[in-house]
């Protein structure tokens, strides 16, 4: 059964006058006639009483009625659901992060993308960087805000959104807890919490290798899994901790943190997916990140 017959058919059930509905639908009567009675060949029944006087439906029209309504009502939201999906206002995407984003500007990017996009739903996932990368090289996520240091990011674009720097947490009745700012050379002989060499391979290999331009090995007492992990140790007085500076919007009692005075690594963070992705709700996320972000928005397109 096409679809064309059935909104022939509706035409006539709404002006019960073939003359009439030939006219909203913008064609001549004989072949609207031809065509209703195709209808009913291929049903095998009447659908409508017709005379000189008069058009009027039959039981079976009647039924037809609302099967073609819902029908061509399908159809129609059908085809307004795929225009939003194919634009971007309306879908599903999986994202993944590492917790210095949530910490910083991710909050306000994804408030502010819900409000534009509400129809659009956003799957996070918080996963170190190397997870993220073998997540989006797998399709079980679109995208990733991760911090690149070293990984292999061939078959992937890469684009950084946000850069901040890095600061001592120190537990505030620690002595550098009244320094303006602690050069890095005092963290000699002190007890220090780091990240895990597995989550960052390179860049705990370059920490390693900053300490030693400033003289000395660290004493790793502790290594976590995330900062805000080594937050609450420092808070415990078992040692000093590096951290991300959006990290220090945690204000947790107990500690205080200060700037570190010397050759630090860089937190840049990049947002990351396969090249090639033509994912509509990907495509408004990174417009919307461009426009929001100055510094994005002012290295271009991306």
């Amino acid at each position: 059964m096409e679809l064309r017959l059935l909104r022939y058919f509706l035409a006539v059930a709404r002006e019960l006058h073939f003359g009439r509905a030939a006219k909203t639908l913008n064609i001549s009567q004989p072949p609207l006639s031809q065509q209703i009675i195709k209808l009913e060949q291929e049903l095998g029944v009447p659908l409508f009483i017709r005379n000189k006087r008069m058009v009027k439906l039959t039981e079976p029209g009647k039924a037809l009625v609302r099967h073609a309504e819902k029908i061509l009502g399908m159809v129609e939201n059908a085809r307004t659901d795929i225009s939003r999906i194919s634009a971007g206002d309306r879908g599903t995407i999986s994202i993944g992060y590492v917790g210095p984003a949530m910490d910083s500007f991710l909050p306000d990017i994804i408030r502010g993308f819900k409000q534009e996009y509400p129809e659009v739903e956003l799957r996070l996932a918080q996963m170190n960087t190397c997870d993220q990368l073998s997540a989006i090289l797998n399709g079980s996520v679109q995208a990733g805000i991760v911090r690149l240091f070293g990984q292999d990011t061939s078959g992937c674009h890469t684009r950084v959104i946000h850069r901040e720097a890095y600061m001592l947490a120190v537990p505030s009745h620690h002595p550098l807890a009244g320094k303006a700012q602690v050069p890095l050379g005092s963290l000699r002989g002190e007890q220090i919490i780091f990240f895990s060499r597995k989550i960052q391979p390179a860049l705990f290999n370059e920490w390693l290798r900053i300490f030693s331009l400033a003289g000395f090995t660290p004493d790793i007492v502790q290594q976590t899994s995330s900062y805000h992990s080594a937050i609450p140790l420092v808070a415990a007085g078992l040692g000093l901790a590096i951290v991300p500076r959006s990290s220090t919007l945690s204000r947790r009692k107990g500690v205080v943190f200060k700037p570190i005075n010397g050759e630090t690594p860089r937190l840049s963070l990049h947002l990351c997916h396969l090249k090639g992705t033509a994912h509509p709700v990907l495509a408004n996320f990174k417009q919307y990140i461009r426009k929001t972000l100055p510094d994005v928005s002012a290295a271009g397109p991306f």
